[in-house]
């Protein structure tokens, strides 16, 4: 998003990968956490400096930072919500067992992103001690396999509020199907997949295929 935009009182984003706050990740049997957290901070700060894109952004106009999240095969998001001074926990199927399962981890993740930016970027004044902890009320996925896709869709459009990422039409598994053939073909689209002109020849072959046992079909 450039700075015209952001002006202009629109939400700028900066996402993570799963790979660092899977390092926040607690053990099964002991349900302590798998690195101390010195160890942890400095393993992200590793991995964010060793990143090419990490260098060329700006936590200074960065409104929404998301953490997307997978614990037991099943995907939620934390996002540190800098604008209305929240630290929001989304999760597609509001686990009861919340402050057991994720509040540790969650915690751990929000604290990393302080520590950072008090660090990297001093220049920012943001009052953490005046942050409340969200956690999304409602449930909205209508099978257990589609919590990535809500991951993906709060990356997107999260700003906050429960309507802007979620409506009762995103209850519907069509729609939820509908995303998964955008996203796919977004990738497969993707210049910088170096796959796609293969996929691209299959795929034709195999309408072409499909057309021809049609058109002897219908001349018997």
């Amino acid at each position: 998003m450039n700075r015209n935009e952001a002006k202009k009182g629109k939400f700028t984003r900066w996402f993570f990968d799963t790979s660092l706050a899977g390092d926040c990740q607690l053990d099964i049997d002991s349900g302590n956490p798998v690195l101390s957290p010195d160890d942890y901070y400095d393993k992200v700060d590793l991995d964010i400096t060793n990143k090419e894109w990490a260098k060329n952004l700006s936590f200074t106009e960065c409104n929404l930072w998301f953490f997307p999240y997978c614990n037991n095969k099943h995907y939620i998001m934390i996002c540190v919500n800098i604008k209305a001074e929240r630290f929001e926990v989304l999760d597609s199927l509001r686990h009861k067992d919340f402050e057991k399962t994720y509040k540790s981890m969650a915690e751990r993740v929000v604290q990393y992103a302080i520590n950072y930016m008090k660090t990297q970027f001093a220049d920012r004044t943001v009052r953490w001690e005046r942050f409340s902890w969200f956690k999304l009320e409602k449930v909205t996925q209508p099978d257990q396999i589609s919590c990535g896709m809500y991951v993906i869709r709060w990356m997107r459009h999260w700003e906050g509020k429960y309507n802007s990422a979620l409506t009762k039409d995103w209850k519907r598994i069509d729609l939820i199907n509908e995303e998964r053939e955008c996203l796919m073909l977004d990738i497969i689209l993707d210049e910088e997949n170096l796959e796609r002109e293969r996929i691209m020849k299959e795929a034709t072959k195999y309408c072409n295929m499909k057309n021809k046992k049609k058109e002897l079909k219908g001349r018997k």
